[in-house]
């Protein structure tokens, strides 16, 4: 992209959601380094300085506001030249408008560069976009089309054509991947190129309520359920910091490591930069010195990669304490909502999942249970009937609790934990199942094709409508893992609108 543009200053001019899409791709250090030194917005509210001696290149989304900034904008040009890129297709029409606005031919190229969501990981897909459901949980106009958009977009630049399936009792599901499919099969020149493999899978939030509720104990789902990832920035303890795979090597090789193991591993990390700060003070001889200097930047970078990953782990460590994770247990339900360490969070959680198990139960005590709530959250009642109209048992064909006794379910969903060194319990996100079902040849009913072509299943693209969670990206993770090493199975991609922790999925619940 940038490349083309050839050598000489350059402003790199983007919207919102290009904006987010490439930060976590790229440093911007990295871009700079590419002769880019200015970076702007092109739906910014503050009116931007001609500068003719800077190349423009402009990563953009093909939505109408966009279009007609853009037309004002080649109207009265600020730069010397323009290389336009759309993240999704643009229309014929379009394309038309911004030529006859073109009057001062600084147009050089004009592009489709597919990438029409945010890259948080390689295996890792998601638009940001909450609160997309109406009063009658369909999908809002707007974000029925910018999923389906987003698809399409991904499917080109994977450039494969798969097989589409979709949850049945999703009628959300089932819309997108028709709609989907009739672009795909409208824009076959566009898709000329692409394989005829793979599998799309389309499911829905309510597939599986559970796992948005559960406490998280792998290393970034804990922090996004404790602290919050956004675009894959957090502030911790009044810091604000990154954590990317692809410029943190301890965060690559720890995502998926549960809070004893991270304990570990951070005394390990921090035993190694100790080494190497008692060579960096014996600085005896010019030989030394040459070494040290060359060694710095990465001294550097492992100076900071301890002090952040100490003051996360630290974090995790002082909520996990001050908000009585470590004692919440689906057996004691009644007494863990009095206990005065119960945060409302919490609590509100405990009855979300009794209600989801026992809802059909005829001795079921949710009314009891949401008049331990009333002092802690005005919302409870709404959220638990929102939650039951959303994802219980009426709206979902599948058993998420397997039957069994009461031990084992508590097993099943409870993590128990003492201190940082001990054995966790994991559970498994419903999608595991679904996704070797199918691999297997079962479920095709429950997940039916929206044509009768079949396609290998070596590559999958799961899209989660109404959002995903971390713990079910580490399943992901690990599948591909797996695959890299010679294990054999699919390569998986995970996609979603959302990705959720506890808290957000509540907020979305309260929309409904």
């Amino acid at each position: 992209m940038i490349a083309l543009a050839g050598p000489q200053m350059k402003i790199f001019l983007m919207d919102k959601e290009t904006t987010s899409c490439v930060s976590c791709a790229y440093a911007q250090s990295e871009i700079m380094q590419k002769e880019v030194y200015l970076f702007d917005r092109l739906d910014s509210a503050v009116p931007r300085d001609s500068i003719s001696h800077l190349k423009c290149i402009a990563f953009i989304r093909p939505t109408q506001e966009n279009i007609d900034r853009l037309i004002k904008e080649l109207r009265q040009p600020k730069y010397s030249q323009y290389y336009i890129y759309f993240s999704n297709i643009i229309s014929k029409q379009d394309l038309k408008t911004l030529a006859e606005a073109d009057e001062n031919e600084v147009v050089r190229e004009v592009h489709e560069y597919f990438l029409d969501g945010i890259p948080l990981r390689r295996d890792l897909y998601c638009l940001n976009m909450n609160k997309i459901y109406d009063s009658s949980m369909n999908l809002k106009a707007a974000a029925f089309e910018r999923i389906k958009q987003s698809i399409v977009s991904l499917m080109l630049q994977l450039k494969r054509k798969p097989m589409i399936r979709y949850q049945a009792s999703s009628l959300n599901c089932r819309n997108i991947a028709e709609e989907v499919s009739q672009v795909v099969r409208r824009e076959n020149t566009l898709f000329e190129s692409a394989h005829n493999e793979g599998l799309l899978l389309i499911v829905e939030r309510s597939l599986d309520a559970i796992t948005p509720l559960l406490n998280q104990w792998t290393y970034e789902a804990m922090i996004h359920e404790l602290i919050t990832l956004s675009n894959n920035r957090l502030t911790a303890d009044g810091q604000s910091m990154v954590l990317s795979e692809l410029y943190d090597d301890f965060f690559a090789a720890n995502i998926t490591s549960n809070f004893g193991e991270i304990g570990q591993n951070i005394k390990t990390l921090i035993n190694e930069f100790q080494e190497k700060s008692k060579i960096h003070k014996n600085l005896e001889s010019i030989a030394d010195m040459k070494k040290f200097v060359e060694e710095y930047p990465q001294f550097q970078k492992i100076s900071g990669t301890v002090s952040k990953h100490v003051t996360i782990v630290g974090e995790l460590s002082k909520l996990v304490s001050s908000t009585n994770l470590l004692e919440i247990c689906l057996g004691r339900v009644k007494s863990l909502l009095n206990h005065p360490k119960t945060t409302p969070l919490n609590a509100l959680r405990l009855v979300m999942l009794y209600a989801l198990r026992f809802e059909n139960h005829q001795n079921n005590d949710i009314t009891t249970l949401l008049s331990f709530l009333r002092g802690k959250n005005a919302n409870a009642s709404q959220i638990v009937r929102n939650l039951l109209k959303y994802g219980g048992s009426g709206r979902r064909s599948n058993d998420l609790f397997g039957g069994g006794s009461t031990i084992e379910l508590t097993k099943r969903f409870i993590k128990g934990l003492k201190g940082v060194e001990n054995i966790y319990t994991q559970h498994e996100p419903y999608l595991k199942t679904v996704i070797e079902s199918l691999l297997r040849g079962r479920m095709n009913e429950q997940f039916p094709t929206v044509s009768s072509e079949t396609c290998r299943t070596d590559h999958i693209v799961v899209f989660v409508i109404g959002g995903a969670t971390f713990e079910e990206s580490a399943y992901i993770r690990n599948v591909n893992a797996k695959r890299a090493q010679g294990l054999g199975g699919p390569s998986i991609l995970l996609a979603s609108t959302f990705m959720h922790n506890t808290q957000s999925f509540l907020d979305e619940l309260l929309t409904l």
